[in-house]
C-alpha cells in the first residue's frame, strides 16, 4: 500500500535514484574511511623503516669517520716535525712552523676535519689547526675552546678513539657554535698516569650528517641523539636539546629498550611518530621524532578528494532527482491528476447524494418505506427506519458568532462535528449525520437491536459536546427524541426534536434535552404584569422592570418556543407604543430606532442573554428619560415661577389660567409643579402675594384693603385670613410691629 501512494506521488524513481546515490555516497564514505586506516598504517610503517634507516646511515657514518679520525692521530704521531711538537718542551721555530703546515695540510686534503689540536703539557702550549675560528700556537690559559680543557682534565672518563659530540664557540660573534665530533688521542704512561701528549682531531658534525641533513630539511621531523653520558642533542648542530621532564624521559623509556622499535606519543604537546635506534657500539641511541600530521597528510588529501567526489556525486543525483520530477512525470502527473480529480469529484458528489437523501426523508410524512429504504441503500446509507431508531438534533451554539468569525471555515467545522459525532456513536450504534444547512446537525441512531440503555445514550451524547469543546472550542446543545420503529414517525419526531431545541432559551446552552410532547399553545399573556412593568419603567426602577419582564417569558416555559417568540413580541409592541406616546406628549426625543432598539427574542439564543440585553436597554432608556424630563420640567418651572412672579397682582391668576398659558393639563402642570417644589401653585401665588403686600406695609401707610387689591386679592378678609395663616399676625398687627421696632431703633441710636 505505502509503495502505491508513493507512486500515486509520482516519487517512485526519484526514491529510487535517490537511493542509489545516497548508497554510493555511503559506500564511498566508508570506504574511504577504511582505506585511511590502512594507509595510514602503511604511511606509518613507512616512515618507520626510513627513519631507522637515516639513523642507522648516521651511525654508521660516525663509525667510518672515527677509522678515518685514527688513522690521522696516527699520522701526526708518527710525524717527526709534529714529534717534536708533543715531546719538546722547548721545540725551535723551524720545526714549529713545519708543525704547523702539516697540520694545515691533514686540513686541506680532509675537509671533513673541523680543527687538529696537538698538546704538549711539557710546554703547556696548544698548537691548533682549524678551518676557521682560533688557530695557532697558544698557551693552555689562552685556548678559547673551553671545553676541550674539561675534557682532558677528565680523559679517563672518555675512550680513547671514541666520538665525543659537543660544540665549539664560533669565531665569529653572533655566529652560531660548531657542532663536532671529537677524538681523543693521548699518551699516559707515566707512573702517575698523567697525559704526556695528546692529539685532538675535531671532525664537523655537518659533513658527517649531511645526508640526513638533506633529508630532514624537506621534513619537520628532527632527530636527536642521546650519548653516553645520558646527554641529548640534536644531531643537526649537536646543541643541547631543552626539553621538558616528561619529554626527555619518555625519550630515556624508549632508549632502554635494547632493540630498535617506534612508537606513537605526545611529543611537545604534539602527536608524533617516534622512532629509536638500538644502542650503538659507542653507546649511543638515535631518535627521530616526525610530526604524525605529516605523516597522514597524503592520506588525509585523498581522503578530502574521496568526500569532495562523494559531494559531487550527491549533488548531481540530487539535481537529475529534481529533474526527473519535473520532466519524467509530467504525463503520468496530468493522467493522477486526472484520476484524482475524479475521485474527488465521485467522493464529494456521493456525499453530497447521501446528504440531500436524507434531508428528504426528514421531510417527507408521507412515503412508501420499502422504496425509501432500497434509495437509502443505493446512496450508501446504512440508517433503518423499520428498526429501532432514535434521532438526536445537535445544535451549535453562538452560530452567529461562529459564522461571523469563520464564515469560510464554517463547513468544515460542521464535518468535524459530523465526523466526530459518527465516531463517538459507532462504538455502540449505527448512526448517521446529516447537515441540516443551518445551526443543526442531525444523528439517525439505530440501535443495533439491543436493548435501550438510556444513561448509556446521554453518556455518548455528552462524549460529543465534550469532544467538539476540546478539540473545536464549538458548544452543541443536544435534543434527543423518544425510541421509535414506526418510519412515519420520522418527520414527526425530527419536529420534535426541533421544537426540542428551542426550550435552549430556558435551559441555557450546552444543555441535552429529552423531546416530549409539549401541553399545546393554551396560554394566558399576564397583562397586568406587564402593566406593571410599565409603571415601573416610567418610575426609572429598570431593575424591578427587567425581574417582571423576565417573569412574563418564564410562565411561558413550559409552552412551545412560538408562545415564548409571541409574548416577547407583544412586550416589544406594548413597550415601542408607550415610548412614541411619550415622544409625542412630553416632547422627548428618545431616539427609539436610531440611538436605542429595544431587544428581540430572535437576537439571544438564551432567557439569560435576552433579559441581560433587556435590562441594560431599560438602564439606558430611564437615564435618557430622566435627562431629557429634568431639563424639560426644569425649563416649565422657571416658567410658572416666572408667571407668579410678574402677574400676582392679577386676581384671576391660578393653575387653570397658567396652564392655558403654557397650553398643557392642569393635571401635568400640577404634578410636575408639585414634584420639583414640594408645594402647590396656588400657594406658591399666595407666598407671592403676601410676600409683596408685606414690603407694601412697611413701605406706605395705604390701606390694607387697597394693599389686597393692589396684590391680587379679590376682597380683603380673603386677604387677612391668608396674612394671618402665613405670617401668624394680622396687616395691621404686622405693620404696627414694624413700625414699633422701627421707632425702637432710632431710639437706640439717638
Amino acid at each position: 500500500m505505502r509503495l502505491n501512494r508513493i507512486r500515486r506521488n509520482g516519487k517512485l524513481y526519484v526514491r529510487i535514484l535517490l537511493g542509489l546515490t545516497l548508497s554510493i555516497v555511503l559506500v564511498l564514505i566508508a570506504s574511504n574511511f577504511i582505506f585511511y586506516l590502512i594507509f595510514t598504517g602503511v604511511l606509518q610503517d613507512e616512515a618507520v623503516e626510513n627513519d631507522l634507516a637515516n639513523l642507522r646511515q648516521t651511525g654508521k657514518a660516525v663509525a667510518n669517520t672515527t677509522e678515518s679520525a685514527q688513522t690521522v692521530a696516527f699520522q701526526i704521531y708518527r710525524n717527526s716535525a709534529i714529534a717534536k711538537m708533543l715531546y719538546y718542551s722547548k721545540p725551535d721555530a723551524f720545526d714549529t712552523q713545519a708543525a704547523m703546515l702539516d697540520l694545515r695540510n691533514y686540513l686541506s686534503t680532509m675537509p671533513f676535519i673541523q680543527s687538529i689540536y696537538v698538546y704538549n703539557p711539557a710546554s703547556g702550549y696548544y698548537y691548533i689547526a682549524a678551518q676557521n675560528g682560533q688557530e695557532g700556537i697558544w698557551r693552555e690559559s689562552e685556548v678559547q675552546d673551553a671545553g676541550i680543557l674539561d675534557i682532558l682534565g677528565r680523559y679517563r672518563d672518555y675512550k680513547p678513539f671514541t666520538p665525543i659530540p659537543r660544540t665549539i664557540k664560533s669565531a665569529a660573534a653572533n655566529a652560531p657554535d660548531l657542532g663536532v665530533y671529537t677524538y681523543l688521542c693521548y699518551d699516559a704512561i707515566n707512573f702517575n698516569r698523567e697525559i704526556n701528549s695528546a692529539v685532538i682531531v675535531n671532525l664537523s658534525a655537518s659533513w658527517i650528517n649531511r645526508e640526513l641533513g638533506k633529508a630532514e630539511t624537506a621534513s619537520a621531523g628532527r632527530t636527536y641523539l642521546l650519548d653516553d653520558h645520558d646527554v641529548v642533542r640534536s644531531v643537526d648542530d649537536l646543541m643541547s636539546a631543552k626539553l621538558g621532564e616528561s619529554d626527555l624521559a619518555l625519550l630515556q623509556s624508549y632508549v632502554a629498550k635494547p632493540e630498535s622499535g617506534f612508537a606513537v606519543a605526545e611529543f611537545e604537546g604534539v602527536k608524533s611518530l617516534i622512532t629509536y635506534t638500538a644502542p650503538t657500539p659507542y653507546e649511543w641511541h638515535y631518535v627521530r621524532i616526525t610530526p604524525y600530521g605529516e605523516i597522514t597528510q597524503k592520506t588525509k588529501d585523498i581522503r578530502g578528494k574521496t568526500l569532495q567526489v562523494a559531494g559531487a556525486i550527491l549533488a548531481v543525483g540530487l539535481l537529475l532527482s529534481w529533474l526527473m520530477s519535473r520532466y519524467l512525470y509530467v504525463p503520468i502527473n496530468r493522467i493522477e491528476k486526472r484520476m484524482s480529480d475524479l475521485e474527488s469529484e465521485k467522493r464529494n458528489s456521493s456525499y453530497t447524494l447521501r446528504q440531500n437523501t436524507l434531508r428528504k426523508l426528514i421531510q417527507i410524512q408521507d412515503f412508501d418505506p420499502d422504496f425509501q429504504l432500497e434509495k437509502l441503500r443505493s446512496a450508501g446509507i446504512a440508517f433503518d427506519f423499520t428498526q429501532p431508531y432514535q434521532l438526536a438534533l445537535l445544535r451549535i451554539d453562538g452560530f452567529d458568532r461562529v459564522r461571523s468569525q469563520s464564515s469560510k471555515d464554517l463547513l468544515t467545522y460542521k464535518f468535524a462535528i459530523m465526523n466526530i459525532a459518527a465516531e463517538i456513536s459507532s462504538k455502540l450504534y449505527d448512526a448517521d449525520t446529516v447537515d441540516l444547512e443551518d445551526d443543526g446537525i442531525l444523528m439517525l441512531i439505530n440501535t443495533r437491536g439491543q436493548e435501550q440503555d438510556a444513561e448509556a445514550l446521554l453518556a455518548m451524547l455528552k462524549e460529543i459536546q465534550d469532544a467538539c469543546a476540546e478539540f473545536l472550542r464549538i458548544g452543541l446543545t443536544v435534543s434527543l427524541t423518544p425510541a421509535t420503529k414506526s418510519p412515519h414517525e420520522l418527520h414527526a419526531m425530527y419536529k420534535l426534536a426541533r421544537e426540542a431545541t428551542d426550550r435552549r432559551f430556558f435551559r441555557g446552552c450546552g444543555s441535552i434535552i429529552e423531546a416530549t410532547p409539549g401541553p399545546g399553545d393554551r396560554h394566558s399573556f399576564s397583562v397586568g404584569k406587564e402593566k406593571q412593568m410599565l409603571d415601573a419603567l416610567v418610575a426609572g426602577k429598570a431593575e424591578e422592570a427587567t425581574a417582571l419582564y423576565r417573569d412574563i417569558l418564564l410562565e411561558t416555559a413550559d409552552c412551545p418556543f412560538r408562545v415564548t417568540q409571541s409574548a416577547a413580541n407583544h412586550v416589544s409592541v406594548t413597550l415601542g407604543n408607550m415610548l412614541a406616546e411619550i415622544e409625542r406628549n412630553g416632547s422627548l426625543q428618545l431616539g427609539i430606532g436610531a440611538e436605542l432598539s429595544i431587544p428581540g427574542i430572535d437576537q439571544y439564543e438564551t432567557l439569560d442573554g435576552l433579559t441581560e440585553a433587556m435590562n441594560r436597554f431599560f438602564g439606558q432608556l430611564s437615564a435618557k428619560v430622566f435627562e431629557k424630563r429634568s431639563n424639560k420640567q426644569e425649563d416649565l418651572i422657571r416658567k410658572i415661577n416666572a408667571l407668579i412672579e410678574t402677574r400676582y397682582d392679577d386676581s384671576n391668576l391660578s393653575l387653570n389660567s397658567i396652564s392655558e398659558e403654557l397650553k398643557m393639563s392642569t393635571y401635568h402642570v400640577s404634578r410636575v409643579y408639585r414634584q420639583h417644589t414640594f408645594t402647590t401653585i396656588v400657594d406658591m401665588i399666595n407666598n407671592v402675594r403676601i410676600e409683596k403686600a408685606k414690603a407694601i406695609l412697611m413701605s406706605s401707610d395705604d390701606q390694607v384693603a387697597e394693599i389686597a387689591e393692589r396684590t391680587g386679592f379679590t376682597n380683603s378678609s380673603y386677604f387677612h385670613r391668608m396674612f394671618k395663616k402665613l405670617t401668624g399676625v394680622t396687616p395691621v398687627e404686622f405693620r404696627k410691629a414694624q413700625a414699633g421696632g422701627s421707632r425702637e431703633g432710632r431710639h437706640g441710636n439717638g
